[in-house]
Parts: structure tokens; C-alpha cells; sequence
């Protein structure tokens, strides 16, 4: 029992792993037989880790269809937002009371590879790797469960939405609020950094959308 329990989880975790790197993407439909024979395991635990996903909402299920990769809808993307933002505007101020040689150092690390990456169209490295920098960040306030939580947030968002042909104008800006934000935060300047992390994430949100969610350009 334990075996396959073990087996699900790691199916679950390789399954996540082609979300990330966009091998599976949002509409796509999920034929576990083929699952099965690419990641070399029987039905039974590929079948377990797709319910585990389809509960957790990042696959949607129809009877007699099978599974599918979650859309982001616009009104899940604006919720998902709100509690991410709120999470680290409240978190970012233990966190900056907390800093430490060490933290800065990571946060740094982070800052300069997001640089390196530094181009004019959408890549789910720059996703990742902007979530590992507001990790690092996250990560001096020691709270374990803060840190599982926003991540998950974060991959809520960032595994169900469309990035093929996504452009962000705005890519060198965020290279630029990520240095402001390092810079306050290594100032020890509390206000400063919660203050810059709700504008950071205000733009973003305000230049992602409209790409995502033609819509709501004009909202």
C-alpha cells in the first residue's frame, strides 16, 4: 500500500514536472494509457495522480472525456492574485526584521539569474524564476507552511495559463522593480518593501492580463 502510495506521488510530481516545462499545456487532453507508457508506470498510479490534480484544480475532468489541463479563467486569476499579494504584503515585513547575510545573498542570486534571462518574449523560466526570488525572500520570515502556500498560489497561476507567443513589453521594468525591491529590502527599510511588493505585483498583474484575458483590456 505504501509502495503505491509512493508511486502516485512521485507520478503526481512528474506529472507537474511537464506542466513546468510546458510539455503539457492549458486545454490539453490528458490520455492516461499514454501517460502510463511515457513515464514508464502501470494505469493504476497514473489514474491516482490525475484524480489528486483534477481535486487540487490543476485538471479538469468530464465524464466519459477523461482529464484536461485547467484553464485559467479570469475571475480564478484575479482571486489567485489577491491572496498572493495579500500572503506576501503581510509576510514581507517579518521577513525584512529577519534578513540576514545569507538571505541576501539568495535573493541576489535569484535577482541576477532573472537578468541573465532577460529577453522581450514570455519563457516559463522567467516564471520560475521569479517566483524563486520572492521565495527567497519569503524564506527570512521562517514559516514553512507561508512558503508551501505561496508557491502552490504561484503555480496555480503559472501552470494553467497560455504562454506560446505572449510578449511582455514590460520585462525589462520588472528587472528594474526586482532591484529596487532587493535594495530596500538589504536598506532593512519595512515600508519601502511592502509598499514596492504591492506595486510590483499591481504591474505585473496590470500587463499580463490583457495578454491572457484579451477582455479585460477593456475592463
Amino acid at each position: 500500500m505504501k509502495r503505491n502510495k509512493n508511486l502516485t506521488f512521485k507520478v503526481y510530481g512528474k506529472i507537474i514536472e511537464l506542466m513546468m516545462n510546458y510539455e503539457l499545456v492549458p486545454g490539453q487532453r490528458l490520455v492516461f494509457i499514454d501517460l502510463a507508457r511515457q513515464l514508464k508506470v502501470s494505469r493504476t498510479p497514473v489514474n491516482n495522480a490525475l484524480s489528486i490534480l483534477a481535486q487540487e484544480g490543476y485538471l479538469d475532468f468530464v465524464p466519459n472525456q477523461g482529464y484536461s489541463v485547467h484553464r485559467l479563467s479570469r475571475p480564478e486569476a484575479e482571486d489567485l492574485y489577491d491572496i498572493r499579494d495579500a500572503l506576501e504584503a503581510d509576510f514581507i515585513v517579518k521577513a525584512v526584521r529577519n534578513v540576514s547575510d545569507d538571505g541576501l545573498r539568495k535573493i541576489e542570486k535569484c535577482k541576477n539569474d532573472y537578468e541573465n534571462l532577460l529577453s522581450t518574449r514570455v519563457d516559463r523560466k522567467l516564471f520560475i524564476i521569479d517566483t524563486e526570488f520572492h521565495l527567497a525572500i519569503l524564506s527570512m520570515a521562517k514559516n514553512d507552511v507561508l512558503l508551501n502556500r505561496y508557491k502552490e498560489l504561484c503555480h496555480k497561476i503559472f501552470l494553467r495559463i497560455s504562454i506560446e507567443n505572449l510578449i511582455v513589453d514590460r520585462i525589462r521594468d520588472i528587472v528594474r522593480e526586482h532591484d529596487m525591491l532587493f535594495r530596500t529590502i538589504r536598506d532593512r527599510d519595512v515600508d519601502g518593501a511592502r509598499d514596492l511588493v504591492r506595486m510590483h505585483h499591481q504591474n505585473s498583474k496590470r500587463s499580463l492580463f490583457p495578454l491572457i484575458f484579451p477582455e479585460y483590456a477593456g475592463a
